[in-house]
This record gives C-alpha cells, structure tokens and sequence, in this order.
C-alpha cells in the first residue's frame, strides 16, 4: 500500500515532463507539491478521485 499511496501523492502534485495532454504519460498536478495547497481555484473531488485512478492503473501495471 505504500507504494500506491506513493504513486497517487505523486500524480496529485508532480508535472510530468510532457506538456502534450494527448500522450500517456502526461499529467499535470492539481496540488503544491511544498505547500500542500490546491493549484486551482476549481479543483474538485472528481479533479481528486481522477488522480487516484490513474494512480492505481500505474501500480497494477508495475505489479506485472
């Protein structure tokens, strides 16, 4: 569980290093990384439960 709790913090507030949507690996954080504080003033609880579902399809793909 550490590790998915890992990889969610880390869709949850770490830019990935493409700024092209339409690719895979795309991700844009929704949360500060240091400060904790949202980045958007609309951020929302599907913005949240979206990040966690991504976070889970990563760590079931590591798991293989």
């Amino acid at each position: 569980m550490d590790r998915l709790r890992e990889q969610f913090l880390k869709c949850l507030t770490v830019d990935s290093g493409t700024g092209d949507a339409r690719r895979k690996d795309f991700n844009q954080a929704i949360f500060d990384k240091d400060e904790g504080f949202a980045c958007f003033s609309g951020t929302d609880l599907d913005m949240v439960m979206g990040k966690f579902d991504k976070a889970v399809r990563l760590y079931l793909k590591g798991k293989k």
